[in-house]
């Protein structure tokens, strides 16, 4: 029997081994697949519930990047009304017996610098914040236990350098809008009848004059309207390696503001801010009854158009089409000077299209997913 058994062995002894062979490999195989497969969805739950957490703390900071600038634009505002003053002179005119023409010449250069200023400080202060916060919530995500490398007091004094924009920022750029409008409105005379069209090329003038420097042209150096320099930072808080930390911060920021994207990104959130003006002038050009061509005011109807103007002395009609419609810049005037009066019961005219512009948010998602990524 076992003669028998140990001839069969013998004589299928080669078939035994590669069926052993084949049988044991078939079996570590499974065992490593079946560790692999494990491994993989262990990867799989942990990149999903990395994924999710940085998902909702993403949308946890864009909430906190509307709010902030939402919350901001009214300040921002507030500096531009007191450093264009039109409110002054809307008086001034009203009660002068003498020299009106100079005034609402003072008047028809601030009205139109006001409007500019508005609108180029809101597109700055959007792009600004969208990189701060998106900056710091890219730190922040960066670990699961928010052991992010970035202390809390760093972090609230590199985000409160935007409080520099509001200061001397808008005034400097002010300043600056104030010294490109000058040239182009001094030769439109009061009397000349403005159609939509006519109003679109000037703002379009404006912008043209106001980014054609390329030394002062505010969307080329964001930076130096937003951030103080350094030595005028406030440091008292922070430890020297923080304090060197911030700085690296800061130059980071400053080359993201100075960058050809950000330039790009703020150029189209002017142009878009500019087109908003103008629709909202459009209301204004709609309501008169005569398609026939009207002569010009005289000397004291323009000096006298203020109070008109602002009383919205206009009759009901029926529709026509606001590009056929002319306006004398001197009734115009008011119209844009009211534009930009900050009324904390009503949305502003520009800043909610700007927090919701898709380029801005592009943009601020991919400095996020930038700064989040480990070291």
């Amino acid at each position: 029997m076992f003669s028998r058994f140990k001839d069969f062995v013998s004589r299928h002894k080669r078939k035994f081994v590669v069926t052993g062979v084949v049988v044991g490999g078939a079996w570590l195989a499974l065992k490593y697949a079946q560790q692999k497969l494990h491994e993989y969805t262990e990867n799989e739950a942990k990149e999903f519930v990395e994924r999710s957490r940085r998902q909702q703390h993403y949308k946890s900071t864009e909430r906190t990047c509307d709010q902030t600038i939402l919350s901001l634009s009214p300040a921002i505002h507030e500096s531009i009304i007191n450093a264009v003053n039109t409110e002054e002179l809307a008086a001034e005119l009203q009660t002068a017996t003498s020299e009106k023409l100079a005034i609402w010449e003072k008047l028809k250069v601030k009205a139109f610098t006001r409007v500019a200023a508005l609108v180029y400080a809101n597109s700055i202060l959007v792009l600004l914040l969208r990189i701060q916060l998106n900056l710091v919530g890219g730190f922040l995500v960066r670990d699961a236990n928010g052991e992010s490398g970035l202390p809390t007091e760093l972090q609230h004094v590199y985000l409160s350098l935007c409080h520099h924009l509001r200061d001397s920022g808008v005034v400097d750029l002010c300043n600056l809008i104030e010294r490109h409008v000058q040239p182009i409105l001094e030769n439109v005379s009061l009397k000349k009848p403005m159609s939509l069209r006519d109003t679109e090329e000037l703002f379009w003038s404006i912008q043209n004059s106001i980014e054609s420097n390329v030394y002062d042209n505010p969307i080329k150096t964001i930076s130096k309207y937003v951030f103080p320099p350094k030595e005028k930072v406030d440091t008292e808080n922070l430890q020297d390696q923080e304090v060197q930390q911030l700085f690296s911060i800061m130059s980071e920021t400053v080359d993201l503001l100075d960058s050809d994207e950000v330039a790009s990104i703020t150029r189209s959130c002017v142009s878009q801010s500019f087109a908003a003006v103008v629709d909202k002038l459009a209301e204004h050009f709609a309501p008169i009854c005569s398609l026939e061509p009207v002569a010009g005011p005289s000397n004291e109807q323009v000096a006298n158009a203020w109070a008109s103007a602002m009383n919205g002395a206009t009759k009901d009609c029926s529709f026509i089409n606001p590009n056929n419609v002319t306006i004398p810049l001197a009734k115009l005037i008011p119209i844009v000077s009211k534009l930009t009066e900050l009324n904390h019961n009503k949305k502003d005219l520009w800043i909610y299209q700007l927090v919701r512009n898709d380029l801005v948010k592009v943009f601020g998602a991919n400095v996020y997913e930038a700064f989040g990524q480990k070291e």
